[in-house]
């Protein structure tokens, strides 16, 4: 039998990538394919769109002609749904056909009328998104808005309060009509979701079926923008008989207070991420998407975790993407479970968000596993990791 292919392109700040399985239908072979996300962030050097004409070219020469078996979407961020509705658009490249899609259960039409406690937090969300939004585009040219604040307003935009101008609803919607056969699925499905893999089996770890346990506490100091002549936000000026210190040190934590509630929110999405481990003929890989800490705790306090042979770097080598050390043990323990090679690959991309890729967190999980990298790889090429049978 063919090996099991994990495919990893260098889309930039993004993922895309596709597995390939190949399966016994009686007395021939079969290889089904299964595209996890396909996009990437909107601003800055990770945010070229350049590159998904070189991936698409390619899955579809893989694909041959025939549909893609499974379409994952991990969760709700720009930097893993875009891609397909650009190809189909912009470049006129669409998949021949997908037997099924996998979509993050929060994206479900309806599911906040079901859901009360993640309507209110999505709400609560929804404020404080607008909130920085208004402030950091008042702002905007200027030098206090770095590069990761942008790509981060650019990449929950679906939580503006006019869904038509979201860009990241449009994506979820295009994905949402890839197949009839489209699947909301969480946790609870633990390996039951429909899916049309044979010899492999699919296990869900994640996210919770309510997103509401993914929340937390937003910072409700925040200064609201005061217009100026220019259209620009006025420096607020301390009132009478105040300290002008205290009043200016009030002023820079209600401003911080806004980048704290965009990376509450940002981390919020991630945690919704669709987690998927794959078993096949004694392997075992693992497809985490951008699952945050919260969301390995709630992972870890359900049991699901088990070693690994193959593990997606989270949120593109960030130190929050990948667990702490006790939890990192239950999927990369240091001491290896069995012979078999053990790998792990990250999709990034430098000059994006502050500090990632995190070089601290690679050098710790390469004490565990091989590390590769899509950084230095052209535009649009891919990294192969195969698993024999």
């Amino acid at each position: 039998m063919s090996a099991l292919r994990v495919r990893a392109y260098n889309v930039r700040f993004g993922d895309a990538l596709l597995v390939s399985i190949p399966e016994r239908d009686g007395a021939r072979e079969v290889t089904r394919h299964m595209l996890i996300d396909m996009g990437n962030v909107l601003s800055s050097e990770g945010g070229d769109d350049s590159v998904f004409e070189p991936v698409m070219r390619d899955i579809l020469e893989v694909l041959d002609g025939a549909s893609l078996s499974l379409y994952v979407m991990t969760h709700e961020h720009l930097d893993h749904v875009q891609g397909l509705l650009y190809a189909s658009d912009k470049l006129g490249l669409k998949l021949p056909g997908v037997e099924r899609a996998w979509i993050t259960p929060s994206a479900e039409p309806g599911y906040y009328d079901s859901h009360p406690e993640a309507k209110r937090s999505l709400e609560l969300a929804s404020a404080r998104y607008l909130a920085a939004r208004r402030h950091f585009n008042a702002l905007e040219g200027s030098e206090e808005v770095p590069p990761s604040v942008r790509a981060m307003l650019a990449n929950n935009d679906a939580l503006l309060a006019d869904g038509g101008s979201s860009k990241t609803q449009a994506c979820v919607d295009f994905l949402a009509t890839l197949t009839p056969q489209t699947s909301y699925v969480h946790v609870g499905h633990g390996h039951s979701a429909p899916h049309p893999f044979v010899e492999a089996t699919l296990h869900i770890w994640g996210p919770e079926e309510d997103t509401a346990a993914y929340y937390g506490r937003f910072d409700a100091a925040r200064l609201q923008p005061l217009p100026s002549s220019e259209g620009r936000e006025a420096p607020p000026l301390p009132p009478p008989g105040v300290d002008a210190g205290a009043f200016y040190n009030l002023v820079n934590a209600r401003k911080r207070g806004y980048f704290d509630n965009l990376l509450a929110i940002d981390k919020a999405a991630n945690d919704t991420s669709v987690v998927i481990c794959i078993e096949w003929h004694g392997w075992r890989l693992l497809f985490p998407g951008d699952a945050e800490e919260r969301a390995w705790r709630t992972m870890d306090a359900r049991g699901l975790l088990e070693p690994v042979h193959f593990y997606k770097v989270g949120h593109h080598g960030s130190h929050n993407g990948t667990p702490e050390a006790d939890i990192l043990d239950k999927i990369l323990p240091v001491s290896p479970p069995d012979e078999r090679p053990r790998r792990a690959v990250v999709s990034t991309c430098e000059n994006t968000y502050n500090n990632v890729p995190d070089e601290a967190t690679l050098e710790g999980l390469r004490k565990r596993c091989e590390v590769t990298s899509t950084l230095g790889l052209k535009d649009g090429a891919y990294i192969d990791f195969e698993f024999e049978a």
